[in-house]
């Protein structure tokens, strides 16, 4: 068995582009929480999917949405019509707010279709967007420049102009950047790869007055904290704020590739036909799981699951704060959680996939929880216990 993981970790060598470090064993199945790899042995999965399968894995009414439907339609091209994209283009403009929406395959990409509609916004006047330090929106161009962290970007520079860049949570760092030729801030309520920072209400809530007298665009990337994460269905709706445009991907085909461009309707007639595209985006299939995942949202409860796991996680992580004296700051809401460490985190994820428990470490010192929507308690316990072991072995006063 051993040769055969080798066989497959070759392969990788071999013929895939070293763009990611890999590590950990070879993975085979999954059910809800649960890992499996070629040996048989099971891992927790409190981080399944870098927060995408937000049902766990092979979801038995997911795994069947798929089925039925590649048994049906699997793909269109999107200049004809099909019932399953305009039915989830309907059902995401309810659950939010009156929106037209545009689906692509990935956050990035919604994104990027953010920055143009912004542009055509601006009628050529305005095409300035502000963005926030330790944001992270994706890696296409676009989407990269308006990132606010140096170590994505630099050794693509020089990156596209007209992106600004102001403090999180602050309000007047944001004042200071705005020029005539501003027409969008874009920005995460909680920062995901930054490090799990959520934005203060006040803050919102006078950025939010600000925009709307100077006809500023608001932009909100919901790819991670979307579709239940923090114990809302959407992040904004824990704020007093309608976004003009909300962008959602990850959690939103809970395995599959989609994301939303989600935009007021009010304002949404601008774009016209030609001006934007994407070939696989909203397929049959993906519109098809989409739905079912709204459905199983709603039928299994699951909004309120987070609410009460998220406030048993966070108490929990509060506790390890008070015990080990590295830990500098709790910080999520929901199922959304981090830890921010005095010393390394990428060394404790390491020890934790050792002992079979996968977590995930982001910004060098942020150690990032964000299980399945439907996690149990036994599971948090089991995880929690886990990470406990290894940052008490870790033996620093």
């Amino acid at each position: 068995m051993k040769d055969k993981e080798l066989g497959i970790k070759k392969l990788y060598k071999d013929y895939s582009l070293n763009t990611y470090t890999r590590c950990g064993p070879v993975f085979v199945k999954g059910k809800g929480s649960w890992l499996w790899d070629d040996k048989g042995n099971r891992y927790l999965d409190l981080f399944p999917g870098w927060g995408v399968s937000i049902l766990g894995h092979a979801h038995p009414k997911v795994a069947a949405a798929i089925g039925e439907q590649a048994k049906k339609l699997i793909h269109l091209p999107n200049n004809l019509y099909f019932k399953e994209q305009a039915l989830l283009a309907k059902a995401i403009s309810k659950k939010s707010f009156p929106a037209k929406v545009f689906f692509a395959n990935s956050g990035a990409e919604a994104v990027e279709g953010a920055i143009k509609f912004s542009r055509l916004f601006g009628k050529g006047k305005r095409y300035e967007i502000i963005s926030m330090k330790n944001s992270f929106h994706g890696r296409t161009f676009g989407a990269l420049s308006a990132t606010a962290q140096e170590a994505y970007k630099k050794p693509f520079k020089p990156v596209l102009p007209g992106f600004k860049v102001a403090k999180f949570n602050d309000f007047e760092s944001f004042k200071k950047q705005v020029t005539p030729k501003t027409v969008a801030v874009i920005l995460e309520l909680i920062q995901g790869e930054g490090g799990i920072n959520v934005a203060g209400k006040e803050y919102i809530r006078k950025l939010k007055e600000f925009c709307k007298k100077k006809k500023i665009l608001i932009i909100i990337d919901e790819v991670q904290t979307g579709m239940g994460r923090t114990a809302k269905l959407f992040c904004y709706q824990n704020y007093y704020l309608i976004p003009d445009i909300l962008i959602l991907s990850k959690g939103l085909g809970a395995g599959v590739p989609i994301s939303a461009l989600v935009i007021k309707k009010e304002i949404s007639d601008i774009i016209k036909p030609g001006m934007h595209a994407s070939t696989f985006g909203g397929s049959p299939l993906v519109s098809k799981v989409s739905q079912e995942v709204f459905k199983v949202i709603e039928e299994e409860k699951l909004i309120k699951n987070v609410q009460n796991k998220g406030n048993y996680l966070i108490k929990h992580l509060y506790d390890f704060k008070k015990k080990f004296s590295f830990i500098k700051e709790v910080r999520g809401i929901g199922l959304m959680a981090g830890l921010e460490l005095e010393i390394d985190s990428y060394p404790i994820f390491l020890e934790c996939l050792k002992k079979k428990l996968l977590i995930n470490s982001t910004h060098k010192k942020v150690l990032r929880i964000m299980p399945a929507l439907n996690v149990t308690k036994s599971e948090l316990d089991k995880g929690l216990k886990i990470l406990e072991e290894v940052l008490a072995s870790l033996k620093i006063k």
